[in-house]
């Protein structure tokens, strides 16, 4: 019985990643040259992307707050589903530019929770029903894959116009799944929900104010922003050197299977390796990738370098929360994880978009020389840990425990 349940918990919340995914890899890909086709700068968009972003890394964790009030995940994601669709519906309705970024701002203040929420949920079911959350996370990104490729297809057919109706059916058909969430039983010891701390502001400011802790926060950072060019603007060059929409999909899907393929081993990996050696690995290999695509190479080139998303993205990504879980005492994970995707994700990631933008606007991919320059100092940041800490977990004391 138990086994049954566990199935069929999986097989809904794979559905509710496979529909989230489907929109999210259209807009990924598609979103900024969809604004380049109707006149939007490479500035101008990198305004649109870094203010989405910054949003995003405010308006996450505030949703994720409002979603522990419900006692079932289900309702609180359908709610942001609804309002997804409702502001993707608000772009068949503005076409000046002032007029877009207040859509966009409300798309990303509605859909910043929803994979977290969801992720969140399936691990509690998985660790609930002995189920693999990494096969059920994996429909979202099979999910990403396709997406990206049909879209790139269609749009190849019918031009950027069939982006926001592509979007439109993601938002719809997620809304559909939420409905079908299903709901965690709670265990019998359980019977009174208990209050959880879920960001504590002394533990923040004693976490910012450590030079081991902000260091490590400060490497994982400077690599994951140098993506900032490839994130806004490589598939506008892409298409601007007469790649088509097919093959901007497919690179993309590349660089997502390659991610996909890191995970699958993402636990012999981090043994073997260790999480200060991936993140090492993950800037040298950010190095090597942007200075490939800052040079227009021939295209097997390029899609060497997006294998190579596996290790910018997908081995920081590890290296990261494993070097947080063992330098930071339990009491603070929360609040340290919580910092660093602000960080990363957000202040980073935004001043990233913004200079990447003026960048580009002079110098098209030749602005992938500044992501080479961040990959160099994530680098240089990451060696130099192993001359100030020795991996072991750090002391922190607050004032009113001394």
């Amino acid at each position: 019985m138990k086994s049954t349940i566990g199935r069929l918990f999986a097989v809904k919340t794979a559905l509710s990643f496979g529909t989230q995914f489907w929109g999210f890899a259209a807009y990924t890909v598609f979103f900024a040259p969809w604004l380049a086709s109707r006149g939007v700068a490479a500035a101008e968009i990198a305004f649109i992307l870094a203010l989405a972003q910054f949003v995003k890394s405010v308006s996450g964790p505030v949703g994720a707050l409002f979603a522990d009030g419900f006692e079932h995940k289900k309702t609180p994601v359908l709610i942001m589903n609804l309002l997804t669709t409702l502001s993707v519906l608000g772009l068949y309705f503005v076409d000046q530019y002032w007029s877009i970024v207040i859509v966009i701002v409300l798309f990303s203040m509605v859909s910043a929770s929803i994979v977290p929420i969801l992720e969140g949920l399936t691990i509690k079911g998985a660790d609930k029903f002995g189920f693999d959350f990494g096969r059920v996370r994996l429909w979202g990104s099979l999910s990403f894959v396709f997406s990206s490729y049909a879209c790139g297809k269609l749009i190849d057919i019918y031009d950027f116009d069939i982006l926001i109706s592509w979007l439109l059916f993601g938002a719809v058909t997620s809304t559909f799944a939420s409905l079908f969430l299903p709901v965690l039983p709670q265990d019998q010891t359980q019977q009174l929900p208990q209050k959880v701390k879920k960001f504590d502001l002394a533990g923040a400011v004693l976490l910012i104010k450590h030079p081991i802790f902000i260091t490590i926060l400060v490497a994982v950072s400077f690599i994951q922003s140098s993506h900032a060019v490839y994130y806004g603007f490589s598939a506008i060059h892409w298409s601007e050197i007469g790649y088509s929409g097919e093959l901007i999909g497919i690179l993309w899907a590349v660089a997502v299977l390659a991610e996909v393929v890191l995970f699958i081993f993402s636990s012999k990996l981090t043994n073997l390796l260790g999480p200060r050696r991936l993140l090492i690995l993950a800037a040298s290999a950010a190095v090597i990738r942007w200075a490939i695509l800052a040079v227009d190479p021939p295209l097997i080139l390029v899609f060497i370098s997006q294998t190579l998303h596996a290790l910018t993205f997908g081995a920081v990504y590890l290296g990261s929360l494993n070097l947080i879980s063992r330098s930071v005492p339990d009491n603070l994970i929360s609040t340290a994880m919580a910092i660093n995707v602000s960080l990363n994700m957000g202040v980073f990631m935004a001043v990233g978009f913004i200079i990447a933008g003026h960048l580009y606007d002079d110098y098209a991919n030749g602005a992938y020389w500044f992501a080479v320059v961040f990959g160099v100092i994530g680098l240089v940041m990451s060696l130099g840990l192993k001359f100030i800490w020795n991996g072991e977990a750090l002391e922190f004391t607050k004032p009113d425990d001394k």
